[in-house]
């Protein structure tokens, strides 16, 4: 073991800077405290993460420590791409971070000539670095850079060696922060898409990649030809209307305005189309987040062989009716008659007047249009396919 300083007082803090990393997952905000305690640990300078694309082109998001947000944001947008050691890091394997002293073959005189010290590094005071690529899939490529000044010198290669022996840490944690991530985004996706309509749906992600399909769209598209679920795909039969849906997805995921009307998908099934209405995912009060959300454009589908129905059981539940009167006050609800319904069940007119006067003085409503208002309104609505629809009457359901 190195006698070094710095090396010591890396290895007595790296418990801490462990327990930092491992926060990460329940609460993004912590890698910041991380990227501090990495500074710190390992007598750096500065510290950034770089969430970017999967060519690590572009900043998708960033944290840092110590570096001005201004001068940050000049990186992020111009200098990040001219550093010299970034070609040649695009190279390297990932999973472990290089010294840009003794891994990279633009040394360190080469480097005081590059525009990128001139007009940003040496206002900072940037001289040295330990860089590499923590995370890799097929969206995102996501980088850890520490920095030193000209007088803390070089990282030392038994620093480094030791350094690197904390990364598979790191991308262990941000295998589990991008899961988690997904799954609470997802999760209030649903949430808000299932809140806005009553209508099934599904959740795209702004390159057209399917990311969640409602029980109801699943089964929508399994007696539907026109339209087919495969995993992470949505195939229309028809390819106009494929592409006609994707553009509208696309251009709704970059903030362009989307036409107004619906997406037509046509079915041997069915004696009218399907109408699929693309709408942006809105999350209002959410606050941002370690990665770029997936779910980003929800797909509403309008059958016009569906209408609603009302589960007599729930509704009785829901109001303390008893089984005679949830019937009548669905029966109503839906437009029937009481003499139509006394006929079909074959009880007296008078009876079924009495069971509805009921059912209204329960739903604390004094006229029939206040009745099917509540009734329509309620949790007991739900929607069934035309061809499978109940008969009504004492046996609807």
């Amino acid at each position: 073991m190195s006698d070094n300083p710095t090396f010591l007082n890396y290895v007595q803090k790296l418990p801490d800077l462990l327990e930092q990393l491992y926060n990460t997952p329940a609460d993004v905000g912590q890698w910041h405290g991380f990227l501090e305690k990495l500074t710190d640990a390992t007598g750096s300078r500065s510290a950034r993460l770089l969430v970017m694309d999967k060519e690590a082109k572009r900043v998708h998001y960033s944290d840092k420590v110590n570096i001005d947000d201004d001068q940050h944001r000049d990186y992020v947008n111009h200098f990040v791409n001219l550093c010299p050691w970034r070609p040649e890091l695009a190279l390297k394997a990932p999973g472990r971070l290089y010294n840009t002293y003794h891994d990279f073959s633009c040394k360190q005189d080469r480097f005081y000539q590059t525009e990128f010290f001139n007009d940003w590094a040496r206002h900072l005071d940037i001289e040295h670095g330990l860089c590499g690529t923590v995370y890799h899939d097929t969206r995102y490529t996501v980088q850890l850079l520490v920095q030193r000044t000209g007088g803390q010198g070089a990282f030392p290669k038994t620093l480094t060696a030791q350094i690197n022996r904390l990364i598979p840490h790191v991308q262990q944690v941000l295998h589990l922060n991008r899961a988690l991530t997904l799954q609470q985004q997802q999760n209030l996706s649903v949430l808000q898409a299932a809140e806005r309509t009553f209508m099934p749906f599904l959740l795209m992600s702004g390159q057209g990649e399917l990311i969640y399909a409602c029980p109801r769209a699943e089964r929508l598209a399994d007696g539907c030809s026109g339209m087919t679920l495969n995993g992470q795909q949505l195939t229309l039969q028809c390819q106009r209307t494929q592409n006609q849906l994707l553009n509208r997805v696309r251009g709704l995921a970059a903030g362009m305005a989307a036409g107004v009307e619906p997406v037509l998908v046509f079915s041997s099934e069915k004696r009218a189309p399907l109408r699929l209405l693309v709408e942006p995912m809105e999350m209002p009060g959410v606050s941002p987040v370690f990665w770029a959300g997936e779910a980003t454009v929800a797909v509403y589908i309008q059958d016009p062989e569906e209408h609603l129905d009302i589960d007599h059981e729930l509704l009785a539940r829901l109001f303390g009716l008893t089984p005679a009167e949830s019937r009548v006050g669905a029966w109503i609800a839906k437009g029937g008659e009481t003499a139509q319904f006394a006929e079909l069940n074959d009880v007296s007119v008078h009876t079924v007047r009495t069971q509805l006067k009921s059912a209204m003085a329960k739903l604390r409503v004094r006229r029939q249009a206040e009745l099917v208002g509540v009734v329509l309104c309620s949790a007991a609505v739900r929607c069934i396919n035309r061809n499978q629809a109940p008969i009504l009457g004492a046996d609807a359901g």
